[in-house]
């Protein structure tokens, strides 16, 4: 039964070097970081464009570390997707985009090796638009800073100054719109990822950037979602709790965003919400994220190790998890995973199987669920902690499900 079809966002890490020290990041992708990791080149990322748009996905989700350290080779792949049908989204925090006074000064490494030194705001950002780019997330947390001046002496850490000098290029640029495609929704978006004691400098650092953009709240659509804008348009702001995931693992418990015990019982994930009842009818429903070193994921928090595109394709790899074996380096995250989309077929259960899971285990092992201290709804966590993997298909399978 082929219940993993993806056809959303072919999001692809091309680089793990970042211009920023977020501890907060979902990889392992500090600026201190000489990482030796095999890459993925540019004629494996061409194929993979061309996977994606084969598999009718919509669009490419361009992360790193910091994409636009990539920034020539970026412009190029963005084009070639382009071509193909796939429409292009940065992930970026900004900071060299928007770069200005001594923090361009200082961090003239970074902007020489992306070969952006020489270049305005104006010209990147109107580079990008030409290249296809059609959505761009800016990152912002309190691991961005604010300052009475861009002469101040920072280079290891973004100014909320040279934030806001970028998103208030974009709106120049006419992305302040919510997209005809309702897969791609709105074109500007700041995501800021705080937990627990990080939450009111985060929220100190998102409020100086807006207003340095010049922009004002429009909208609280709830505790997590709000719209800023003005007359050149609007802002989607989303709020995301830390997860243990890439450096963040290293975090203190009092900063990340704990679950624990019964409450994980009541996890709820799009992901699994059944091709027939989402949103779009199911035509655009499913991610896909390669990480830098080719191991491809369910999704962009690095939840289900499912393959490697240096070891066989896309379509391998998602056949793979549509007809598990017991074989190879992914043979469990990949059972795991189609017995999860299995869970979510019951129209009882749906989105709710990730919380599902951990009731079935719970049954028969309460003693592992105590124990257990997740984030981001324990998805990673049942993607990656072999004895938890373990105990979820024993359930599963006495379960007869």
């Amino acid at each position: 039964m082929e219940l993993f079809r993806p056809t959303a966002q072919l999001k692809i890490s091309i680089t793990p070097d970042c211009n920023n020290n977020c501890a907060i990041c979902l990889n392992k992708t500090t600026r201190s970081r000489n990482d030796r990791e095999k890459r993925l080149s540019m004629d494996v990322i061409s194929s993979l464009i061309d996977e994606g748009a084969a598999l009718g996905m919509i669009g490419v989700y361009w992360t790193g570390g910091e994409p636009l350290i990539e920034y020539k080779n970026l412009l190029k792949l963005m084009e070639y997707a382009n071509k193909k049908g796939l429409l292009s989204t940065i992930v970026t925090n900004g900071g060299l985009i928007g770069a200005y006074g001594n923090y361009k000064k200082l961090n003239y490494q970074f902007l020489e090796k992306a070969g952006m030194n020489g270049l305005s705001t104006a010209s990147i950002v109107k580079s990008l638009k030409e290249s296809g780019l059609k959505r761009v997330y800016f990152s912002v947390d309190n691991c961005h800073t604010t300052l009475k001046s861009p002469l101040s002496e920072v280079n290891g850490i973004v100014p909320s100054e040279v934030v806001a000098k970028s998103i208030r290029r974009f709106l120049y640029e006419g992305f302040g719109k919510i997209h005809e495609l309702d897969a791609i929704g709105y074109q500007l978006r700041v995501t800021a990822t705080s937990s627990g004691m990080w939450d009111k400098p985060t929220n100190d650092v998102i409020i100086d950037v807006m207003g340095k953009a010049g922009l004002k709240l429009k909208k609280i659509l709830s505790t997590c979602n709000s719209i800023y804008g003005d007359e050149k348009g609007i802002v989607f702001l989303k709020r995301l709790g830390i997860s243990s995931i890439g450096d963040a693992q290293e975090l203190d418990d009092s900063i990340l965003e704990n679950k624990r015990g019964s409450y994980l019982f009541n996890t709820r994930c799009t992901q699994f919400t059944p091709r027939d009842q989402a949103y779009d009818g199911g035509k655009y429903h499913g991610d896909l994220f390669v990480d830098y070193n080719g191991t491809v994921y369910s999704c962009g928090n690095h939840a289900y190790p499912i393959g490697n595109v240096f070891e066989e394709s896309l379509s391998s790899i998602i056949k793979g998890v549509n007809t598990p074996n017991s074989d190879g380096d992914f043979a469990i995250s990949r059972r795991v995973f189609y017995s999860l989309l299995l869970l979510s077929q019951n129209k009882k259960i749906g989105n709710n199987a990730i919380g599902e899971a951990f009731r079935l285990i719970n049954i028969k092992n309460p003693e592992m669920i105590k124990k257990l201290k997740t984030q981001c709804g324990g998805c990673n966590c049942l993607g990656n902690n072999k004895e938890l993997q373990k105990a979820f298909l024993e359930a599963f399978h006495i379960n007869n499900l």
